[in-house]
């Protein structure tokens, strides 16, 4: 269903992905936060056809809790823990209602000389994929078809560093990780730098050699990053991703594909203005060998948040023909419409 643009005019909201998180205890050396969100979304789409079921609506709606502590060790030193899981009413009525999904379990050692942590968490280039993956819905698509570049990894050493001047240097390495698309033994690095007028530049590179289909195959998957970012006071977020390097996946049947040469870029433009937030993105993503992982649309969003609470509305405009992607984007418009309650 190739909605028109002027159906959803007002549609299309921007928010924190950041559910806002209370201290629960604290004394003079520990610190314990409880956080979450309840978040109900309908999406609209003919993407949500199958051949026993003609409805366009599809639910997506989610429950997410976290836990976090840190404790001071001495001046230096601190130790830290976090936990996070998300819920969904399962899809398949035999089953329990619930989903259970684990989006962060790890822990830490948090330095003057950089934070050490281990475990399900995010990866080194995450910190640049975030730029970019700042809508409600419709952003951070690219970075998920392999372990070393997704958002979050099971088993991942990371290091991270901070300076005063600006300057940012992640590592990670993955051990018989795990991501949604793949076991994975990898690395990652980033390093980015902040100027004093509000623009962020960066560079990452991540590399894993992944196993696909019967877990007997296996190839090396790699990335480089370039990514800008530019922030104002007066609202505006304007962000840019461009990511390529060979990828090798698993496809239908238990194929894979390996080492395809791939092309993939990001970009985000948001203005928040008081209780507002409208926001374009653009996701691209293509390889040589399969258009299985085709990603190509536009998103246009409005949010309003009030408090804790945020009502958006979100509509991608699928620039795909038809028959193209299939696993991170199918070639359909779709339209997203959502209340989330953070605490």
């Amino acid at each position: 269903m190739k909605l028109k643009l002027s159906v959803i005019a007002v549609s299309s909201i921007f928010a924190s992905t950041l559910a806002s998180a209370a201290t629960v205890y604290q004394n003079e050396d520990t610190i314990l936060n409880f956080g979450g969100r309840a978040e109900v979304r309908g999406n609209f789409s003919d993407a949500n056809k199958t051949d026993s079921n003609d409805h366009t609506y599809s639910d997506a709606s989610r429950v997410r809790l976290s836990v976090d502590g840190t404790q001071k060790l001495n001046d230096e030193v601190a130790f830290f823990g976090k936990y996070e899981f998300e819920l969904t009413e399962n899809e398949d009525g035999a089953k329990d209602d619930v989903a259970v999904n684990t989006r962060f379990l790890y822990a830490g050692v948090e330095t003057n000389i950089g934070n050490f942590y281990y475990g399900h968490q995010n990866n080194a280039v995450t910190y640049l994929t975030d730029w970019t993956d700042a809508a409600e819905t419709y952003s951070g698509y690219i970075n998920e078809y392999t372990v070393a570049t997704a958002d979050r990894a099971k088993n991942v050493l990371r290091y991270e560093w901070t300076t005063n001047s600006g300057l940012t240097v992640q590592v990670d390495g993955n051990f018989n990780s795990d991501s949604e698309s793949a076991q994975s033994n990898g690395y990652g690095a980033v390093v980015a730098y902040a100027l004093p007028f509000g623009l962020d530049i960066g560079v990452g590179y991540a590399a894993s050699d992944e196993t696909y289909g019967n877990g007997n195959e296996t190839d090396t998957t790699d990335a480089f990053m370039a990514a800008a970012k530019y922030t104002h006071e007066n609202g505006l977020w304007l962000a840019a991703l461009y990511q390529g390097g060979t990828i090798s996946t698993a496809i239908n049947n238990n194929q894979y594909v390996k080492g395809s040469n791939y092309n993939a870029a990001d970009a985000y433009l948001g203005y928040a203005f008081g209780q507002n937030n409208v926001n374009l993105t653009y996701s691209y993503f293509h390889a040589e060998d399969t258009r299985d992982l085709d990603i190509n649309f536009v998103g246009i969003e409005y949010a309003r948040y009030m408090g804790d609470v945020a009502f958006f509305g979100s509509y991608k405009i699928n620039l795909l023909d038809e028959g193209q992607g299939g696993i991170g984007d199918n070639d359909q418009d779709e339209v997203m419409l959502g209340m989330r309650y953070s605490f």
